[in-house]
């Protein structure tokens, strides 16, 4: 539906993005995860044509778009900014009527996703500038939701959600997907796009550091082992048969070493059972991975 060929992005001197690829399937949940500053803003505005790569190409269908056919796909496009600004002077329902007409739909439309009943008829009768946080970004939601979009592209959308607004904002979602809508989402939270997502693509720095469904990110994360050493010179041992980093923290050695190795690493440790007096094997947490891009 939707690729990214190795895409960049400049602002100034500094570059957001750096020579990104990435496939977004139709009808498939794709996570977007990585810290603050790490491109996942850009990279969605660049994906629904807010922004314009500074290289690189997008693809919608396999090929490059026309005007025309950037406008046209931007119609089945729900899109929802981490910061958007509304008339604080016009009412909620005012502003859904507002961005309804600028997508080209009418009140029937705009019912529809009041049906969602993620606001209350008292909510939209009052003004947006009297809003909440958590009220505005429920309204920003909304907005996203006239279509009903094919492809929803959304930026930290439960951020300022109180707990039932997050678990309303997931039924929804489910329900689109169930009905082949295609949703991609960034955020900071990795329990929310876990279980709920069919691919994870982890950014850090303006490029993809891990991508893959959950279980395959999983798997191509370093395996951890905690030593409890006999002798200094497992160090050397330990770097010459499979691990990518060891560090000494006062008994322990931690050693990170890659999916591929793991078995070697550990033919080693046996080989060396005499140094060894004690042993912890984990992997890394995904929260880990997305903080340390690793």
């Amino acid at each position: 539906m939707l690729e990214l060929v190795n895409v960049s992005k400049l602002y100034g001197s500094v570059e957001a993005l750096k020579g990104v690829s990435l496939k977004v399937r139709r009808g498939e949940f794709v996570g977007i995860l990585g810290p603050n500053g790490a491109g996942k803003s850009t990279l969605l505005r660049v994906m629904v044509g807010v922004e314009k790569p500074s290289s690189g190409k997008v693809l919608v269908d396999s090929k490059e778009p026309s005007r025309e056919e950037w406008a046209s796909f931007r119609k089945k496009v729900g899109f929802m900014p981490e910061r958007v600004s509304f008339y604080d002077n016009l009412t909620g329902l005012e502003t859904l009527l507002f961005f309804a007409k600028l997508k080209g739909f009418g009140i029937k439309e705009v019912e529809r996703v009041l049906s969602f009943g993620l606001l209350t008829e008292e909510d939209l009768r009052r003004k947006v500038g009297e809003y909440s946080k958590g009220m505005k970004q429920r309204i920003n939601v909304m907005q996203a939701l006239l279509g009903p979009p094919e492809f929803l592209v959304m930026d930290e959308p439960t951020s300022g959600l109180d707990p039932e607004g997050v678990v309303r904002f997931f039924e929804i979602v489910e329900e689109l997907k169930n009905n082949g809508t295609t949703v991609v989402m960034s955020t900071h939270v990795v329990g929310e796009v876990e279980e709920r997502a069919d691919r994870i693509v982890i950014l850090k720095e303006g490029r993809v550091a891990a991508e893959g469904s959950p279980e395959e990110v999983y798997l191509s994360m370093p395996v951890r082992f905690v030593v409890k050493a006999k002798r200094s010179d497992l160090i050397e041992v330990l770097k010459k048969n499979g691990a990518a980093s060891v560090t000494k923290k006062g008994d322990f050695l931690i050693a990170e070493v890659p999916p591929k190795r793991k078995m070697e690493f550990l033919k080693a440790l046996l080989e060396h059972e005499d140094a060894v007096e004690d042993l912890i094997m984990r992997g890394p947490s995904l929260e880990e991975v997305v903080s340390d891009g690793k």
